[in-house]
């Protein structure tokens, strides 16, 4: 279970990041969409926390495309 709900953490935080990404930059899911090369259908994915299949380069290209920097922060685990 608590591996599992680590998992669903995550996910949920990099969905949010995205979104609130993209809003603080002022671009709609459509906009964005353009800038990267995709569809909002596929935007819209990837700002849902259920989404499970992200890939690094789509994250870069979105994160990029609103300005942001892509971080990624390894730590050992408490438990």
């Amino acid at each position: 279970f608590k591996k599992k709900f680590k998992e669903e953490i995550q996910q949920l935080s990099i969905a949010e990041q995205l979104a609130k990404l993209r809003l603080e930059s002022g671009l709609t899911q459509a906009q964005l969409a353009k800038k990267v090369g995709t569809t909002a259908s596929a935007i819209s994915r990837y700002e849902n926390a259920e989404y499970d299949r992200y890939e690094m380069k789509t994250i870069r290209k979105i994160v990029e495309a609103c300005g942001g920097e892509l971080q990624i922060l390894i730590t050992k685990s408490a438990a």
